[in-house]
């Protein structure tokens, strides 16, 4: 679970555009260990939730 939390950072701070050098090195190590799916994975279910986000804020704005 450790490891998926890290994923979920790791996403999260690139989406955000911020983030050390040093958890990017990290996941770099990370990345070469179990490959790139967790973070493509998770990457693609956070753009899914923002997107969806984005389109129920502007519904409820809008009439």
């Amino acid at each position: 679970m450790k490891g998926l939390g890290q994923v979920f950072k790791a996403v999260t701070s690139a989406m955000i555009g911020v983030g050390k050098k040093e958890d990017l090195i990290k996941d770099f190590e990370r990345t070469e260990k179990s490959g790139p799916w967790p973070y493509i994975i998770v990457g693609l279910v956070m753009t899914v939730v923002f997107i969806t986000a984005v389109i129920t804020v502007v519904k409820l704005v809008l009439p």
